[in-house]
């Protein structure tokens, strides 16, 4: 068995456990797994560089974080978790966390890191059908992902099939 199965099991039963679980540690999982199912583009990440997590509006969600990669590294890289503003430049962010924000500051904050290779979930409604890469979602009481493949494209990522079969995929909304 492949330790990419076993992640995606692993993933899969963070979701069937939902119920029980700490919904910031819950969704500090999913980030962390979706760092593990996922390819940037060569020149984003240097070799020697630590894969650089954001998460914008919600301490707990940091902290979670923080304790879920602790002393872990995904492809030889460590991962480092930073809060940010909607302000800071957030180019050498890898996987940008947003949430607490109305769709405008969305909007803007999309706009400004549109061609970074950057991946950018929140659990904000509609989040990937309006340009976001991944959403979290409560569903009959269990905790779920989506997925916009295209966002992904213009983003330079690669997200890998075993990811995609468990997320809900989503189209761009029409302008």
């Amino acid at each position: 068995m492949s330790a990419g199965f076993v992640a995606v099991q692993l993933l899969t039963s963070a979701v069937a456990g939902a119920q029980g679980a700490v919904e910031p540690a819950l969704k500090a999982a999913f980030l962390y797994n979706f760092v593990k199912f996922t390819e940037w583009r060569a020149e984003a990440v240097a070799s020697d560089a630590s894969i650089r997590l954001c998460v914008l509006g919600d301490e707990a969600v940091e902290t979670a974080l923080e304790q879920t990669v602790k002393d872990r590294q995904v492809g030889g890289r460590s991962l480092t978790v930073v809060r940010v503003n909607v302000d800071d430049a957030l180019g050498p962010c890898r996987v940008l966390y947003v949430t607490g924000l109305d769709r405008r500051r969305v909007a803007q904050v999309l706009e400004r890191i549109k061609a970074a290779p950057v991946f950018t979930v929140s659990d904000l409604d509609g989040f990937a059908a309006f340009g976001g890469v991944g959403q979290l979602f409560v569903e009959n009481g269990k905790m779920k992902f989506a997925l916009n493949p295209t966002s992904a494209q213009r983003a330079g990522l690669r997200l890998s099939s075993k990811l995609l079969a468990l997320a809900k995929i989503v189209k761009d909304e029409a302008p």
